[in-house]
């Protein structure tokens, strides 16, 4: 069985780039003093840690069902714990107080757990560590769960696309069930944390969990949800020069919990639309997402580029006879779908807040089919021998570039700020640059030769930052552009 691994604190250079130990070092030395300073008289007897990660290719097609292309990065959350044996109470602080305001709850029973509020516009970052509480517990079913005291350290930016939200999800779960004195596989803690994240109001898909918990330092992961989850390291081609990942955050904030209505649950249910409406018109039967209408066309669970490419020519065919490319209101989806407006409301738009005008069935999609064609060509050019450095390199670019494309066009989920850094990014060297993430702000990732990253982020600093931002200062600079090294996944960190 595959585990979460535990080391010992001396051993956290398993976890991190050589270049990133001695700061390393010194923050886990910094969160424990820390600890001891707002818990007097406690000591934390583990830290548990979730990384963040970068997508490499396919955006917005977990939840579609399809595989995606994702890799842990250096930068995590880290929670320290103590466990209290005399209470259910759980107390938590951040290492960031002013911004982050501690917070605490008793467990209400093993039916309720602790209650989680999601308010219309507003993100409340103990709900995120209640997500992964509460799910953990409720698989366990218990009555008398331990309590806690724990203080969290995160340093992946929020809302910029690199999944601070699933990490910290993640790290709740690791940690409550290391407190009460569970050991849970990989993919359990990875399906927990999926499952548990929506508690927070986000229909999520699993690409960003997945990776958190399974990532591999030198490895990408080709992560495969359908006909169950799998996870395959994917080592990344070995040229000369080698190659590298800069990422670039635009500094355009995008809470995909508060945005959700009307942008990440609105695609999620306008991929459901589109599913329906071909399963339909193709089966005559209703299917629940892209995927299954993937899985009953090819008649089989793997993925093949000539069936995608159908499937994507038949979206084309099918939108264009109808004149419906640019959406339908719920008024004409009734008709499209044959179901009266109040059965779409009740089947499509209930569970999750939305809010749209329009809904777009062609655009989403054509995106998906296309996009699952661009993760299986990527992960193709990784495993294949034979091929040139130049031409593998420059393959894996324009792989890069047309998917920004579609997540520009087709999905709408880029902003201009997005779409100017992606260019500032091809302009100063890059070979391929795409956004990242959910989007409507966040980061870009870039595929550059390594020895050309000083140069590249020099470049954009100049040309993006220094025109946009002027008033950062260095430190601010160094946290907005940065290049990464594929990362390992999660860990508990033993403290002696």
């Amino acid at each position: 069985m595959d585990y979460v691994p535990s080391i010992p604190l001396s051993s956290i250079s398993q976890l991190y780039p050589p270049l990133d130990i001695s700061a390393q070092s010194d923050r886990y030395k910094s969160l424990i003093e820390k600890f001891h300073s707002i818990y007097p008289n406690h000591s934390p007897k583990f830290i548990a840690r979730a990384p963040g990660r970068v997508n490499l290719i396919g955006e917005h097609i977990d939840y579609a069902g399809f595989g995606v292309l994702p890799t842990a990065i250096g930068r995590d959350i880290l929670i320290a714990v103590e466990i209290s044996e005399n209470d259910k109470r759980v107390r938590i602080a951040n290492v960031n107080g002013e911004k982050y305001k501690p917070d605490s709850w008793d467990f209400e029973g093993k039916d309720k757990i602790v209650d989680i509020i999601v308010e219309v516009n507003v993100s409340k970052w103990s709900n995120y560590f209640k997500c992964g509480y509460k799910g953990i517990l409720q698989h366990l079913g218990i009555d008398n769960p331990k309590g806690m005291y724990c203080l969290v350290d995160g340093i992946v930016p929020s809302a910029s696309g690199l999944s601070s939200s699933s990490a910290f999800v993640c790290c709740a779960a690791l940690a409550t069930a290391l407190a009460n004195n569970v050991n849970f596989t990989k993919k359990q803690i990875t399906e927990i944390s999926i499952e548990c994240e929506r508690y927070a109001g986000l229909n999520t898909g699993g690409m960003d969990q997945t990776a958190s918990i399974f990532s591999q330092i030198e490895h990408a992961l080709y992560v495969q949800f359908l006909p169950t989850l799998t996870a395959i390291p994917v080592k990344l081609p070995s040229i000369t020069p080698p190659i590298a990942f800069v990422i670039a955050n635009s500094l355009i904030t995008s809470d995909k919990v508060i945005t959700a209505p009307i942008h990440y649950n609105l695609r999620v249910v306008e991929t459901k639309l589109a599913a329906y409406d071909l399963g339909k018109t193709l089966f005559g039967k209703e299917c629940e997402h892209l995927r299954q209408v993937y899985d009953m066309y090819s008649q089989t669970t793997e993925v093949k580029d000539f069936q995608l490419k159908y499937l994507s020519n038949f979206v084309d065919k099918h939108y264009t006879e109808l004149k419906k490319q640019e959406g339908y209101s719920l008024d004409e989806l009734s008709v499209l779908l044959n179901l009266p407006r109040e059965g779409i409301e009740e089947k499509f738009l209930t569970k999750f807040p939305v809010q749209a005008e329009r809904f777009h069935l062609y655009k989403r999609s054509k995106h998906v089919f296309d996009e699952a064609l661009r993760v299986l060509k990527f992960y193709e050019i990784c495993q294949a021998d034979g091929k040139n450095d130049q031409e593998i390199i420059e393959s894996l670019g324009e792989l890069m570039n047309q998917s920004h494309k579609s997540c520009k066009e087709l999905f709408d989920c880029s902003c201009k700020e997005l779409d100017e850094l992606v260019k500032i990014c091809l302009e100063g060297g890059a070979i391929g640059s795409r956004l990242t993430g959910a989007g409507w702000g966040g980061c870009t990732v870039s595929l550059i030769h390594e020895d050309q990253v000083e140069t590249f982020i020099c470049y954009v600093i100049e040309n993006y930052y220094k025109r946009r931002f002027p008033l950062l200062t260095n430190g601010q600079l160094k946290d907005a552009i940065f290049a990464t090294k594929t990362g390992s996944g999660a860990a508990i960190v033993e403290i002696k």
